[in-house]
């Protein structure tokens, strides 16, 4: 299709007979796309090529026509940076030098948003960017992604901050039971991304104690002062709180297993060890955090070394 049918008839788009979804009117949301047949999870739904790639920051990006992409059920864009930001996706560079590169993928902007996702676009390793299941999809149902992966440790007046749109997923229902355990699920998981990296998610320290309230615990935290055990501890239950809010997909679970596994060959004495595998042999993730429990308050003749060496490591970046 040629580039003004793009822009100028985006809300008539059509997707290929092979692709499991197809593009209706979402309530609320403007367009969006909705499963045609069961999806397993896991499953690819779409494979797309962009339509363009403009190799800068969106920030930078001015030209009026693109405000033309804009249907997605909310206000009008006030300005190109938001009409490019929510239509395009940042294309992945391993050269560090290139500048920033943005790609327009007419059907992947389609897909509306969610903050409990049933789809995910990996990160992009190049122009071509492909979505996947994270769960079954029943035909019928709309196919969704978080357009923001630092959503997990955001509360709902958070994202929708940051979003400049009201989400209406489970997770943002204001007054059920769901979403009052979701921002307190996600609150502590920011938490505990704290205790474990020393930074907030934006990468910096908190001048003021708006997550970590103890200033003991949150100056061992920004020391790497933090014991083994309880990074150990600390991991599992972030994990356990990712996967009651319904964010645990394969996806991030193939991330977080060598961080643990890894943590779990970094203790040296042998009871702790010992009590560190046998947590990483159950079966689901709250048995395995029952029995790395048994390690709370303990230390290991590895603290020293490791803090040691995340503290050499923050001093390189």
């Amino acid at each position: 299709m040629h580039l003004t049918y793009y822009l100028l008839a985006y809300r008539r788009l059509e997707a290929p007979d092979e692709i499991p979804f197809e593009l209706r009117p979402s309530p609320g949301k403007g367009w969006g796309a909705f499963a045609t047949r069961r999806i397993d999870r896991g499953s690819l739904i779409l494979s797309e090529k962009p339509t363009f790639v403009i190799r800068m920051s969106h920030t930078e990006i001015t030209d009026y026509h693109f405000l033309l992409l804009r249907d997605n059920g909310s206000s009008c864009f006030t300005s190109m940076n938001e009409a490019f930001a929510e239509n395009s996706f940042n294309i992945a560079n391993s050269d560090q030098h290139e500048p920033e590169a943005h790609g327009l993928f007419p059907l992947h902007s389609r897909f509306n948003h969610s903050c409990i996702p049933n789809s995910e676009v990996p990160t992009v390793t190049g122009e071509a960017i492909s979505s996947f299941a994270t769960r079954d999809i029943a035909a019928g149902e709309e196919i969704n992604f978080c357009y923001n992966p630092g959503f997990q440790g955001r509360t709902r007046y958070e994202r929708h901050q940051a979003l400049r749109f009201t989400c209406h997923c489970v997770a943002c229902l204001p007054g059920t039971p769901f979403q009052q355990l979701s921002d307190m699920r996600r609150r502590l998981i920011r938490g505990l991304q704290y205790l474990s990296h020393g930074v907030d998610l934006d990468g910096q320290r908190q001048s003021s104690h708006s997550i970590i309230f103890d200033s003991k615990l949150k100056f061992a935290a920004e020391t790497f002062s933090i014991t083994l055990s309880s990074r150990l501890i600390y991991a599992l239950l972030m994990i356990l709180f990712l996967e009651e809010e319904g964010l645990l997909d394969d996806s991030m679970d193939s991330r977080l297993r060598p961080s643990l596994t890894k943590t779990v060959q970094l203790f040296k004495s042998e009871s702790n060890q010992s009590i560190a595998e046998l947590a990483m042999e159950q079966k689901t993730w709250v048995k395995k955090l029952e029995v790395a429990f048994k390690l709370y308050g303990r230390e290991d003749a590895a603290d020293y070394e490791v803090t040691l060496a995340l503290r050499q490591l923050r001093l390189l970046f």
